[in-house]
């Protein structure tokens, strides 16, 4: 260089040697590297963990299915219609249509007519409290209304009373052995099955159907329907 000519600041051209990285060509330049992230190369190894598998609840659809608690399940139909009767004899007249209903369709084959005494007539001191023991047993017996009818009738005064009553119910023998439910007040009453054939029955039946007649010239008090 001579004298008087102009300087100029030399730039250093630097070619990365063969075999160089390009972060110390970096630092030759004076560039500082970006930085790198570190990695867990445990994590990366590592694989994603599986979701949990979903358990199915199959049911078995006979374990699903409650088993009958109905006492009648297995009892022949029949052709009488309890339910039609009880219509009838609630809202038309007892003599002029619901007795005829009754013996016109009554089905001997799978319904049976009982009567029913109370065992203990002693004990009927208060009218009052006569009309609850027959109202405590109808509640006891709800669940039996679907397939069963009873006319139950207090006779008598304080002191000097009866209890005595028809029951017509689906099946041939005592419904109330068929439920432990059920089984609380029956064995109070002496149970009789009637002759649906027999006129000394329908005599009866037409009678507590009424509450009218002769009963053995016992007075009727007052009486409650099974319905």
């Amino acid at each position: 260089m001579t004298a008087g000519e102009p300087t100029e600041k030399a730039t250093e051209l630097i070619i990365p040697s063969q075999g160089a990285s390009a972060e110390q060509a970096a630092e030759k330049a004076g560039d500082k590297p970006a930085a790198v992230e570190p990695t867990d190369k445990k994590a990366e190894d590592k694989p994603a963990a599986a979701e949990p598998a979903i358990e199915k609840n199959v049911e078995d659809p006979a374990a699903a299915e409650p088993k009958s608690t109905d006492p009648f399940a297995d009892f022949p139909k029949g052709t009488f219609d309890m339910d039609a009767f009880k219509r009838v004899y609630s809202n038309e007249d007892t003599e002029a249509m619901a007795i005829p209903h009754f013996w016109n369709n009554f089905d001997p084959e799978h319904y049976s007519i009982w009567h029913c005494e109370y065992k203990f007539p002693e004990e009927l001191k208060l009218t009052f409290m006569s009309c609850n023991l027959i109202s405590g047993m109808f509640q006891r017996l709800e669940p039996l209304k679907k397939n069963a009818f009873g006319s139950v009738i207090l006779f008598g005064s304080d002191n000097n009373a009866s209890i005595s009553g028809v029951w017509v119910w689906r099946g041939p023998k005592l419904v109330f052995e068929l439920s432990p439910d059920w089984q609380v007040d029956y064995e109070s009453y002496e149970w009789k099955k009637l002759d649906p054939k027999d006129d000394s029955t329908r005599s009866l039946v037409n009678e507590y159907l009424l509450w009218e007649g002769d009963f053995d010239g016992k007075k009727v008090n007052q009486g409650k329907i099974f319905k």
